[in-house]
Protein backbone atom coordinates (compact mmCIF):
# COMPACT_ATOMS: atom_id res chain seq x y z
CA UNK A 1 0.00 0.00 0.00
CA UNK A 2 1.40 3.38 -1.05
CA UNK A 3 0.05 6.30 0.97
CA UNK A 4 0.41 10.03 0.57
CA UNK A 5 1.63 11.69 3.76
CA UNK A 6 1.04 15.41 3.72
CA UNK A 7 0.41 18.04 6.38
CA UNK A 8 -3.17 19.22 6.71
CA UNK A 9 -3.72 22.34 8.78
CA UNK A 10 -6.79 24.37 9.69
CA UNK A 11 -5.46 27.20 7.51
CA UNK A 12 -5.01 24.81 4.54
CA UNK A 13 -7.23 25.99 1.69
CA UNK A 14 -7.77 22.44 0.47
CA UNK A 15 -10.84 20.65 1.74
CA UNK A 16 -10.49 17.00 2.87
CA UNK A 17 -12.34 15.98 -0.28
CA UNK A 18 -9.90 17.95 -2.45
CA UNK A 19 -6.90 16.40 -0.70
CA UNK A 20 -8.31 12.90 -1.14
CA UNK A 21 -9.02 13.62 -4.81
CA UNK A 22 -5.45 14.81 -5.32
CA UNK A 23 -4.12 11.63 -3.70
CA UNK A 24 -6.29 9.48 -5.95
CA UNK A 25 -5.36 11.45 -9.06
CA UNK A 26 -1.67 10.90 -8.23
CA UNK A 27 -2.18 7.13 -7.96
CA UNK A 28 -2.04 6.69 -4.19
CA UNK A 29 -4.11 4.15 -2.31
CA UNK A 30 -4.86 6.47 0.57
CA UNK A 31 -3.49 8.93 3.11
CA UNK A 32 -1.36 8.75 6.23
CA UNK A 33 -2.38 11.39 8.78
CA UNK A 34 0.65 13.40 9.87
CA UNK A 35 1.44 15.34 13.04
CA UNK A 36 -0.92 18.12 14.12
CA UNK A 37 -3.96 16.59 12.47
CA UNK A 38 -6.95 17.31 14.69
CA UNK A 39 -9.51 14.67 15.63
CA UNK A 40 -12.17 16.53 13.66
CA UNK A 41 -9.96 16.65 10.57
CA UNK A 42 -9.24 12.93 10.94
CA UNK A 43 -12.96 12.18 10.82
CA UNK A 44 -13.41 14.39 7.76
CA UNK A 45 -10.45 12.86 5.92
CA UNK A 46 -11.51 9.29 6.65
CA UNK A 47 -15.07 10.04 5.51
CA UNK A 48 -13.81 11.65 2.30
CA UNK A 49 -11.43 8.73 1.74
CA UNK A 50 -14.19 6.16 2.20
CA UNK A 51 -16.36 7.97 -0.33
CA UNK A 52 -13.48 7.86 -2.83
CA UNK A 53 -12.42 4.29 -2.08
CA UNK A 54 -9.14 5.35 -0.45
CA UNK A 55 -7.83 4.06 2.87
CA UNK A 56 -6.55 6.08 5.84
CA UNK A 57 -4.91 3.33 7.92
CA UNK A 58 -2.02 5.31 9.47
CA UNK A 59 -1.99 8.28 11.84
CA UNK A 60 0.61 10.13 13.84
CA UNK A 61 -0.31 10.06 17.51
CA UNK A 62 -1.49 11.98 19.31
CA UNK A 63 -4.28 13.46 17.24
CA UNK A 64 -4.73 16.90 18.75
CA UNK A 65 -7.99 18.45 19.85
CA UNK A 66 -7.17 21.82 18.29
CA UNK A 67 -4.41 23.44 16.26
CA UNK A 68 -2.46 25.64 16.64
CA UNK A 69 -1.62 25.19 20.29
CA UNK A 70 -1.87 28.22 22.59
CA UNK A 71 1.22 30.48 22.53
CA UNK A 72 4.09 29.03 24.55
CA UNK A 73 2.53 25.57 24.75
CA UNK A 74 3.75 22.26 23.34
CA UNK A 75 2.55 18.69 23.49
CA UNK A 76 3.83 16.66 26.46
CA UNK A 77 6.75 14.34 25.76
CA UNK A 78 6.65 10.60 26.40
CA UNK A 79 10.43 10.78 26.95
CA UNK A 80 10.41 13.59 29.51
CA UNK A 81 13.36 12.79 31.75
CA UNK A 82 12.33 14.65 34.89
CA UNK A 83 8.54 14.83 34.86
CA UNK A 84 6.47 11.64 35.19
CA UNK A 85 3.31 13.77 35.18
CA UNK A 86 4.23 15.01 31.71
CA UNK A 87 4.70 11.43 30.55
CA UNK A 88 1.29 10.46 31.95
CA UNK A 89 -0.27 13.43 30.16
CA UNK A 90 1.28 12.19 26.90
CA UNK A 91 -0.13 8.72 27.52
CA UNK A 92 -3.57 10.20 28.16
CA UNK A 93 -3.40 12.04 24.82
CA UNK A 94 -2.46 8.79 23.10
CA UNK A 95 -5.42 7.03 24.72
CA UNK A 96 -7.74 9.82 23.54
CA UNK A 97 -6.34 9.45 20.04
CA UNK A 98 -7.14 5.74 20.06
CA UNK A 99 -10.68 6.45 21.16
CA UNK A 100 -11.09 8.85 18.25
CA UNK A 101 -9.24 6.97 15.50
CA UNK A 102 -9.75 3.24 16.11
CA UNK A 103 -13.44 3.50 15.14
CA UNK A 104 -12.29 5.20 11.93
CA UNK A 105 -10.22 2.15 10.96
CA UNK A 106 -6.75 3.51 11.79
CA UNK A 107 -4.64 0.51 12.79
CA UNK A 108 -1.07 1.87 12.81
CA UNK A 109 0.03 4.79 14.98
CA UNK A 110 3.38 6.49 14.53
CA UNK A 111 4.80 7.85 17.77
CA UNK A 112 7.37 10.60 18.38
CA UNK A 113 8.55 10.13 21.97
CA UNK A 114 9.90 13.64 22.36
CA UNK A 115 12.57 16.22 21.69
CA UNK A 116 15.79 16.39 23.72
CA UNK A 117 17.18 19.86 24.43
CA UNK A 118 20.98 19.83 24.39
CA UNK A 119 23.61 22.45 25.09
CA UNK A 120 24.42 22.51 21.37
CA UNK A 121 21.28 23.41 19.45
CA UNK A 122 20.29 21.92 16.07
CA UNK A 123 20.42 25.35 14.43
CA UNK A 124 24.09 25.70 15.34
CA UNK A 125 24.99 22.38 13.73
CA UNK A 126 22.88 23.24 10.67
CA UNK A 127 24.71 26.54 10.31
CA UNK A 128 28.09 24.86 10.68
CA UNK A 129 27.08 22.24 8.11
CA UNK A 130 26.20 24.88 5.54
CA UNK A 131 29.60 26.50 6.12
CA UNK A 132 31.32 23.13 5.71
CA UNK A 133 32.56 23.36 9.30
CA UNK A 134 31.72 19.81 10.42
CA UNK A 135 34.91 18.29 9.06
CA UNK A 136 37.49 16.99 11.51
CA UNK A 137 39.30 19.73 13.47
CA UNK A 138 36.70 22.32 12.48
CA UNK A 139 34.71 24.18 15.19
CA UNK A 140 31.49 22.53 14.02
CA UNK A 141 32.95 19.06 14.50
CA UNK A 142 33.65 19.84 18.14
CA UNK A 143 30.14 21.18 18.63
CA UNK A 144 28.59 18.10 17.03
CA UNK A 145 30.78 15.78 19.12
CA UNK A 146 29.70 17.65 22.25
CA UNK A 147 26.04 17.22 21.32
CA UNK A 148 26.40 13.46 20.84
CA UNK A 149 28.47 13.13 24.04
CA UNK A 150 25.78 14.89 26.10
CA UNK A 151 23.08 12.81 24.45
CA UNK A 152 24.90 9.55 25.26
CA UNK A 153 25.36 10.62 28.88
CA UNK A 154 21.62 11.28 29.25
CA UNK A 155 20.56 8.12 27.43
CA UNK A 156 19.95 5.96 30.55
CA UNK A 157 17.43 8.44 31.96
CA UNK A 158 15.80 8.96 28.57
CA UNK A 159 15.46 5.20 28.13
CA UNK A 160 13.84 4.90 31.55
CA UNK A 161 11.35 7.60 30.59
CA UNK A 162 10.60 5.81 27.29
CA UNK A 163 10.02 2.54 29.13
CA UNK A 164 7.65 4.21 31.59
CA UNK A 165 5.53 5.63 28.79
CA UNK A 166 5.67 2.65 26.44
CA UNK A 167 4.50 0.23 29.11
CA UNK A 168 1.29 2.24 29.32
CA UNK A 169 0.97 3.07 25.64
CA UNK A 170 1.46 -0.52 24.50
CA UNK A 171 -1.03 -1.88 27.02
CA UNK A 172 -3.64 0.40 25.48
CA UNK A 173 -2.57 -0.45 21.94
CA UNK A 174 -2.79 -4.16 22.66
CA UNK A 175 -6.30 -3.83 24.07
CA UNK A 176 -7.33 -1.85 20.99
CA UNK A 177 -5.73 -4.34 18.57
CA UNK A 178 -3.48 -1.74 16.93
CA UNK A 179 0.26 -1.33 16.32
CA UNK A 180 2.65 1.42 17.39
CA UNK A 181 5.64 2.42 15.23
CA UNK A 182 8.32 4.52 16.91
CA UNK A 183 9.79 7.49 15.07
CA UNK A 184 13.57 6.99 15.25
CA UNK A 185 15.40 10.28 15.70
CA UNK A 186 17.56 11.56 12.86
CA UNK A 187 20.03 13.19 15.25
CA UNK A 188 20.86 13.63 18.94
CA UNK A 189 17.97 16.03 19.60
CA UNK A 190 15.19 13.45 19.74
CA UNK A 191 14.21 10.13 21.28
CA UNK A 192 14.68 7.32 20.66
CA UNK A 193 18.07 7.10 18.99
CA UNK A 194 18.67 4.02 16.80
CA UNK A 195 20.41 2.29 19.72
CA UNK A 196 17.60 3.16 22.13
CA UNK A 197 14.99 2.04 19.61
CA UNK A 198 16.72 -1.34 19.24
CA UNK A 199 16.82 -1.69 23.04
CA UNK A 200 13.11 -0.88 23.38
CA UNK A 201 12.19 -3.29 20.58
CA UNK A 202 14.04 -6.05 22.39
CA UNK A 203 12.52 -5.28 25.78
CA UNK A 204 8.98 -5.04 24.36
CA UNK A 205 9.43 -7.84 21.85
CA UNK A 206 6.04 -9.40 22.61
CA UNK A 207 4.15 -6.11 22.28
CA UNK A 208 2.60 -4.58 19.13
CA UNK A 209 5.64 -2.37 18.61
CA UNK A 210 7.80 -1.57 15.60
CA UNK A 211 9.54 1.42 14.08
CA UNK A 212 9.15 3.86 11.21
CA UNK A 213 11.99 3.51 8.71
CA UNK A 214 12.52 7.07 7.50
CA UNK A 215 14.78 7.26 4.43
CA UNK A 216 15.77 10.89 4.96
CA UNK A 217 16.54 10.59 8.66
CA UNK A 218 18.76 7.62 8.00
CA UNK A 219 20.65 9.66 5.42
CA UNK A 220 21.07 12.51 7.93
CA UNK A 221 22.46 10.10 10.53
CA UNK A 222 24.92 8.91 7.89
CA UNK A 223 25.88 12.49 7.08
CA UNK A 224 26.46 13.27 10.77
CA UNK A 225 28.61 10.16 11.18
CA UNK A 226 26.05 8.54 13.48
CA UNK A 227 24.47 5.90 11.23
CA UNK A 228 23.48 2.69 13.02
CA UNK A 229 25.93 -0.18 12.69
CA UNK A 230 24.95 -2.79 10.08
CA UNK A 231 23.52 -5.29 12.58
CA UNK A 232 21.46 -2.60 14.30
CA UNK A 233 20.28 -1.22 10.97
CA UNK A 234 19.17 -4.72 9.95
CA UNK A 235 17.29 -5.13 13.23
CA UNK A 236 15.51 -1.81 12.75
CA UNK A 237 14.71 -2.68 9.15
CA UNK A 238 13.22 -6.01 10.22
CA UNK A 239 11.11 -4.23 12.85
CA UNK A 240 9.80 -1.59 10.43
CA UNK A 241 6.03 -1.35 10.33
CA UNK A 242 6.09 1.58 7.94
CA UNK A 243 8.56 3.13 5.51
CA UNK A 244 8.54 6.88 5.01
CA UNK A 245 9.89 7.59 1.56
CA UNK A 246 11.31 11.09 1.60
CA UNK A 247 14.70 12.60 0.89
CA UNK A 248 17.20 14.87 2.58
CA UNK A 249 19.19 17.83 1.34
CA UNK A 250 22.22 17.99 3.58
CA UNK A 251 20.74 17.61 7.04
CA UNK A 252 17.29 18.98 6.12
CA UNK A 253 14.54 16.39 5.62
CA UNK A 254 11.05 16.31 4.20
CA UNK A 255 11.66 16.49 0.45
CA UNK A 256 9.63 14.37 -1.93
CA UNK A 257 11.51 11.52 -3.61
CA UNK A 258 13.22 13.02 -6.62
CA UNK A 259 13.57 16.46 -5.04
CA UNK A 260 16.29 15.76 -2.49
CA UNK A 261 19.98 14.99 -2.72
CA UNK A 262 20.32 11.30 -1.78
CA UNK A 263 23.78 10.01 -0.92
CA UNK A 264 24.47 6.75 -2.82
CA UNK A 265 26.85 5.58 -0.08
CA UNK A 266 24.18 6.12 2.57
CA UNK A 267 21.60 4.31 0.44
CA UNK A 268 23.96 1.38 -0.07
CA UNK A 269 24.76 1.15 3.65
CA UNK A 270 21.20 1.76 4.87
CA UNK A 271 18.85 0.37 2.21
CA UNK A 272 15.14 0.69 2.98
CA UNK A 273 13.25 -2.44 4.05
CA UNK A 274 12.45 -4.70 1.15
CA UNK A 275 9.21 -6.23 2.49
CA UNK A 276 6.67 -5.74 -0.33
CA UNK A 277 3.81 -5.81 2.19
CA UNK A 278 5.21 -2.87 4.15
CA UNK A 279 3.10 0.30 3.81
CA UNK A 280 5.04 3.11 2.16
CA UNK A 281 4.22 6.73 2.97
CA UNK A 282 5.48 9.22 0.41
CA UNK A 283 6.18 12.41 2.27
CA UNK A 284 7.07 15.92 1.14
CA UNK A 285 6.16 19.57 1.40
CA UNK A 286 2.59 20.72 1.93
CA UNK A 287 2.69 22.81 -1.26
CA UNK A 288 3.76 19.95 -3.54
CA UNK A 289 1.77 19.62 -6.75
CA UNK A 290 -0.15 16.59 -7.97
CA UNK A 291 2.44 16.05 -10.71
CA UNK A 292 5.22 16.06 -8.12
CA UNK A 293 3.30 13.58 -5.96
CA UNK A 294 2.72 11.37 -9.00
CA UNK A 295 6.42 11.35 -9.96
CA UNK A 296 7.42 10.59 -6.37
CA UNK A 297 5.02 7.67 -6.19
CA UNK A 298 6.40 6.24 -9.43
CA UNK A 299 9.91 6.37 -7.97
CA UNK A 300 9.12 4.38 -4.82
CA UNK A 301 6.35 2.10 -6.07
CA UNK A 302 6.60 1.59 -9.84
CA UNK A 303 3.66 -0.17 -11.47
CA UNK A 304 3.79 -3.95 -11.50
CA UNK A 305 4.83 -5.62 -14.75
CA UNK A 306 1.95 -5.89 -17.16
CA UNK A 307 -0.19 -3.31 -15.38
Amino acid sequence: MTLLGTPHRPEDDRTPAALIKAAGDAGYQGLALGPWCTRTQAMELVAAGAAAGLAVPVAAAPLVEAFPLPPGKRLPFFASEDDPEERLAAVDLFAASLEAAVPLGVTLYTLHLGDVALGVRPAEVARRFKRRELDEDEPGARALAAAFAERRARSPRILDACRFSLERVLARAERAGVTVALEVSGGPWGAPSPREAATLLDEFRDAPLGVVWDDARMQVLWTLGAAPAPERAQALSAAARLRRANEAVGIDVGFLPGQGDPDPDAAASLPPPGDPALPVVVSGRADSTVDEWRRARAMVAPPAAGS
